[in-house]
């Protein structure tokens, strides 16, 4: 990459976060990133298309990062699909992890959503001062539509590789599942969003098992049953 790009890029990664820890990210004005990265507005625009497409950018790489991380776990790769038996896991695992390799044995459902909500409200926690940042309380609408699209994309792709967990006819299709796995898992992701906010409005220092706890105790009985 082009050192200047690559210059551009750090000032603006760093001008976005500092204001959205000052600011609802809704409030945010591209003058004022730019400001802040030393930058003129049109360059800005060759990067993103809002302050909240930016930041998103930058908080949805640390949750892709910890997605891949957890499907390298669990052999699962980020389609849905089962990763070849003994090979490595699919992405890369977030610095300073070991990449895991997948094994024939089935994960465990309830370890699988105890790391889910236990690595994302870490996400949030590292970034709190962005997340409750809200004017209004609660979640921004561009930063509830991030962590339900992760919750939803990541849930939807380990349900597809293990269909029987979910409660679907035996004879059915690729398409049944597919649809299946969608419904359930969007339910289960905007439900769990509503579960953060509601940590988040809790004291400082929160209890690090509330939204686990919460979480893990909400879900279906099939969710959580052991293989």
């Amino acid at each position: 990459m082009d050192p200047r790009i690559e210059r551009t890029t750090a000032a603006l990664r760093t001008a976005v976060l500092e204001l959205a820890t000052e600011h609802d990210i809704d409030d945010v004005t591209v003058s004022q990133v730019a400001a802040r990265a030393g930058i003129n507005r049109a360059t800005f625009y060759d990067h993103a298309s809002s302050p909240a497409d930016l930041l998103t950018g930058i908080l949805r790489t640390e949750l892709d990062a910890i997605r891949d991380e957890l499907f390298a776990a669990v052999g699962v790769t980020p389609d849905g699909g089962a990763a070849q038996e003994g090979g490595p896991g699919p992405g890369t695992a977030r610095a300073g992890a070991e990449t895991s390799t997948a094994t024939a044995t089935p994960p465990d459902p309830r370890r699988v959503v105890d790391s889910i909500t236990r690595s994302v409200a870490g996400h949030v926690d590292a970034h709190a001062d962005i997340y409750e940042r809200a004017r209004d309380g609660g979640l921004s609408a561009p930063l509830f539509r991030l962590l339900a699209e992760h919750f939803t994309e990541t849930l939807r792709a380990f349900l597809v590789s293990h269909p029987h967990l979910m409660p679907v006819a035996h004879d059915a299709g690729p398409t049944d599942v597919e649809q299946a796995a969608h419904a359930y898992a969007c339910y289960v992701g905007l439900g769990s969003v509503g579960a953060l906010e509601a940590w988040l409005a809790t004291p400082v220092p929160r209890d690090p098992e509330f939204f686990p706890r919460i979480a893990r105790t909400s879900l279906a009985s099939w969710w959580t049953a052991p293989n």
